[in-house]
């Protein structure tokens, strides 16, 4: 019997004056139990289908040559938007629907819990799903062939050091392997930001949102819920720009949204449109000079290029995207979040001001000196121009020759 079906029955009996108070409790009883089962069975089917990697996995290069590999990597994005898997399970395309952007990486043991979780969100149907890897692993194209609760868009990041493992973005005579990883997380973030605004018009200027999640984050079942109402609020507040759904776990009011300025540790289901982008876009220069790989903190130098100097956020106070990257493993990180997320779905929802006894909540007076790793001019260059749309030379390894054109992406 379905639980939809069952609570019926329970509400039937307890209407009926012909049934004696003993039987209604028994059959409450009944019901409550088997909504816990219930509920258990479908979290243990979800974990299942999505839970396939141990916590070791390492990603591994495909059995197929470079060139190969390139030209799948070229294929993927030149059809990109063209075909959506569950595109016939969810055919209708509003541009006012929240769109998920993963950005996934090396850490597949962690992308799985992220994908399980995602599988709880009350309406994720409604969502377009954007993963936007930067290694391609045929293993964890497999897990992503398995989400079947929304529509999927994949990308791929074409100058990853995977693709130019021996040569810029990838490691050279001038470059070790460590700072192109490290660099490369940076690149992936604004890229994948520049191909979703700047590549698609589904999605609506000022009322279409996108989410981003590292992959190893972590979300409540009422993500979208709350995101509607902090959508809401900007009607309120208009001096807000931006929403962050995740923050340091904490346990605080389920149902109150705040308003600060944005800084880091608020990246993790950071949200903006399109609108904010193309401000964003306009302090590109901030981004990309600042020295440093962590994206986070380079936007928090862009935002201090701006007017105001910072940016107003609206954030969940309780978190309803949690990182994992902390934990030991993705399992311990999941039962971490969950314990978070037991009271949620608020019906009423506040909006405050952050203040002390001073007054509100500062923002920060400078910006930090960058962490490096963001020394190399042309990570710069490749920032500040990430279809290479105005590099007509390919970028050089260190030397006076180059060694071979990078990707040109198709129809861009």
């Amino acid at each position: 019997m379905k639980l939809n079906k069952l609570k019926s029955l329970v509400t039937e009996i307890c209407c009926t004056n012909k049934i004696s108070t003993r039987i209604i409790e028994v059959s409450l009883i009944i019901f409550i139990c088997y909504a816990y089962f219930s509920l258990r069975t479908e979290q243990e089917d979800t974990d299942a289908r999505y839970i396939v990697f141990d916590e070791g996995y390492k990603v591994r290069n495909p059995k197929i040559g470079q060139e190969e590999l390139l030209w799948r990597v070229e294929q993927t994005l030149a059809q990109a938007g063209q075909q959506l898997l569950n595109e016939a399970e969810f055919p209708i395309i509003d541009d006012k629907m929240p769109v998920i952007v993963v950005l996934a990486g090396r850490r597949a043991a962690r992308l799985q819990w992220l994908l399980a979780s995602l599988a709880t969100v009350t309406n994720i149907g409604d969502a377009l799903l954007v993963i936007s890897h930067s290694f391609y692993d045929e293993a964890v194209n497999e897990l992503v062939q398995r989400v079947d609760y929304c529509r999927v868009l994949q990308l791929y990041y074409p100058y990853s050091v995977q693709l130019f493992s021996k040569r810029f973005p990838g490691s050279d005579v001038n470059r070790s392997r460590a700072v192109a990883i490290a660099a490369e997380e940076k690149q992936h973030w604004w890229w994948t930001a520049s191909f979703l605004f700047n590549h698609y018009t589904f999605i609506d200027p000022k009322l279409g949102l996108a989410v981003f999640l590292q992959e190893d984050d972590y979300v409540a079942p009422d993500l979208l819920h709350m995101l509607r109402y902090a959508q809401r609020a900007f009607m309120y507040h208009p001096e807000a720009e931006v929403i962050s759904l995740g923050r340091p776990v904490t346990e605080a009011d389920y149902s109150l949204l705040t308003i600060a300025p944005w800084q880091p540790p608020f990246e993790s289901g950071l949200a903006f449109n399109l609108t904010f982008f193309k401000k964003l876009h306009a302090s590109a220069s901030y981004f990309c000079q600042y020295n440093d790989a962590s994206w986070s903190y380079s936007l928090l130098a862009a935002f201090a290029s701006r007017p105001r100097g910072y940016v107003d956020m609206i954030a969940s106070m309780l978190p309803r995207v949690v990182s994992t990257r902390q934990y030991a493993s993705g399992r311990e990180g999941a039962e971490k979040a969950q314990r978070v997320f037991t009271k949620i779905f608020p019906t009423r929802v506040r909006v405050a001001y952050i203040a002390t006894g001073e007054g509100r909540v500062s923002h920060p007076e400078t910006v930090p000196r960058g962490a490096g790793g963001w020394e190399d001019a042309r990570d710069r260059l490749l920032c500040l121009d990430p279809f290479l749309m105005t590099t007509e030379q390919p970028i050089c390894n260190g030397t006076s020759q180059p060694q071979g054109q990078m990707l040109k992406l198709p129809g861009i």
